[in-house]
């Protein structure tokens, strides 16, 4: 079963009063928490923001963003054929239903799952905001809150959590995903990415990780693809990414409609342009390579110089392997001679000319009479053959791989001590507050609802007032019938 799991962020909280969507976010996923897809943009209201402080939108985002007519057929596309999920679904719904009405768009059944009148349902809890629900059940803290593709994301592991590892087995009663009557789609996005910041990825890595994972994705607005690269070739220019480079660069990325998968295409095509200029003369410095690498480590695309990395690294790991420090000198020319000093190169060692006062290892073989044996033996050097030389080259190697402190019984000593239980034999903290009985209708006005309608009636029209009430049997856009995630005793219905 697919889920279109909805969050909006709008220019207030009453769209009879002339509130507008100004960001719209879907994270289209299945049953078993596996995402299929994600879309997100800035719509452009026509209206002030007057609430900046709690998304943090500016005007200066929404100025180049698509209006709502613009992503209408977009957005029904998301939500067609999925039960749409949102955390207190009256909200948005009331929201798309002005929105699409303005369009003159007539109302069609989408099948829709409020996950706040579920867990309200389902657990016993003094607070049910998203936040407070998100930590319980994660044990970690939401990030990117009011940026509505972090605030999807975060749903969308909550409802995966709830109907994957919830104590009691959850059946969807209610109608199941219709197709809506396709509209004209326009592709055009403006997503804002979230929680920016340069950590252990990087800058780059992590703006990509706040764009939508949209796919197929629509094609960049050429201009602004343009503006993107041109600061990006500024911003690597000196190697390395700043702060504020980054979030000019996160503007540009929203002006130019880019999604994870076109702006990682981007990354990699700057990237792979000075990889060539870099190969144009046959030969990639040191200098060169180190520039590669910086670029892609702050692109996060190493894959396109993966050879090259290759072979750099492995140079890095045989100049610090274990024979590092041993100066060995081979006398002579034999099959034998060329094996054992390939193996003595790899684990680190350097292969000397002359026999000097660094030597440590002399390889010649029985009976040579090169002057440098004669040399290295008066100077107290080890002089060996290829086949004792092996032996002492991989004592060397072994002895400086395992350590001061190895002991070969340590790993099944402590391997066998003090094991704890894993993460499926503990019950998840959130589970504890499971109500033994799912709250019925009546009680469930009675504590959430009840309480609340006469102040609503007095200070909020009657179009606010019927989306402050209960969440079940309300379902996106538009149909009569009810819908809801309920715990089977008796059985479980088939999703």
């Amino acid at each position: 079963m697919v889920f279109a799991v909805l969050d909006l962020e709008t220019t207030g909280l009453h769209p009879e009063q002339g509130d507008r969507v100004c960001e719209v976010a879907v994270v289209r996923m299945r049953g078993d928490g596996t995402v299929l897809d994600e879309y997100s943009t800035l719509v452009a209201p026509g209206v002030p923001l007057r609430n900046a402080e709690f998304h943090q939108i500016t005007e200066a985002q929404i100025a180049r963003a698509p209006s709502f007519a613009d992503i209408a057929g977009d957005l029904i596309a998301y939500l067609s054929d999925a039960v749409v999920v949102a955390h207190n679904l009256p909200f948005e719904e009331g929201f798309l239903r002005a929105e699409f009405g303005a369009l003159n768009i007539r109302a069609w059944g989408l099948p829709g799952l409020c996950t706040l009148h579920t867990l309200r349902t389902q657990l016993d809890r003094h607070g049910y905001k998203q936040s407070r629900l998100y930590q319980l059940m994660t044990g970690e803290w939401m990030r990117g809150q009011h940026h509505a593709l972090a605030d999807a994301r975060h749903l969308a592991r909550m409802l995966s959590l709830l109907l994957n590892e919830s104590p009691a087995p959850l059946s969807w009663v209610g109608p199941g995903p219709t197709a809506a009557p396709p509209l004209p789609r326009s592709g055009r996005i403006a997503p804002r990415t979230f929680g920016l910041r340069r950590g252990q990825e990087g800058w780059l890595a992590n703006l990509a990780a706040g764009l939508p994972n949209t796919n197929p994705s629509p094609r960049p607005h050429p201009q602004g693809m343009a503006a993107y690269r041109s600061m990006l070739g500024h911003a690597l220019e000196d190697g390395r990414i700043v702060g504020e480079e980054a979030h000019r660069l996160a503007e540009l990325a929203t002006a130019a409609g880019l999604t994870q998968t076109t702006i990682g295409q981007v990354h990699e095509q700057v990237l792979v342009e000075a990889r060539v200029r870099a190969e144009a003369d046959g030969v990639v410095t040191s200098v060169e390579l180190r520039e590669l690498e910086r670029a892609a480590h702050n692109l996060g695309t190493g894959h396109a110089i993966k050879d090259l990395l290759y072979v750099a690294e492995q140079e890095r790991a045989r100049k610090k392997g274990p024979l590092k420090g041993w100066r060995v000198v081979p006398i002579g020319e034999s099959p034998a001679m060329s094996a054992v000093m390939d193996y003595a190169v790899a684990q680190g060692a350097t292969a000397g000319v002359n026999v000097t006062k660094t030597t440590r290892l002399v390889i010649a073989e029985a009976g040579e009479t090169d002057p440098k044996v004669e040399r290295a033996l008066q100077n107290g050097h080890r002089v060996l053959p290829p086949a004792q030389a092996w032996d002492a080259l991989r004592a060397a190697s072994d002895r400086r791989e395992a350590g001061l402190f190895a002991d070969g019984g340590s790993a099944q000593i402590a391997s066998g001590a003090g094991a704890r239980p894993t993460e499926s034999e503990e019950q998840a903290p959130w589970q504890s507050f499971w109500r033994p009985e799912e709250l019925g209708e009546g009680e469930y006005h009675r504590r959430f609802v009840a309480p609340f309608a006469e102040r609503d009636r007095a200070t909020a029209p009657v179009a606010a007032t019927e989306s402050k009430g209960g969440c079940a049997g309300v379902l996106l856009l538009f149909t009569a019938i009810g819908g809801a995630l309920t715990g089977g005793v008796g059985g479980l219905w088939p999703f």
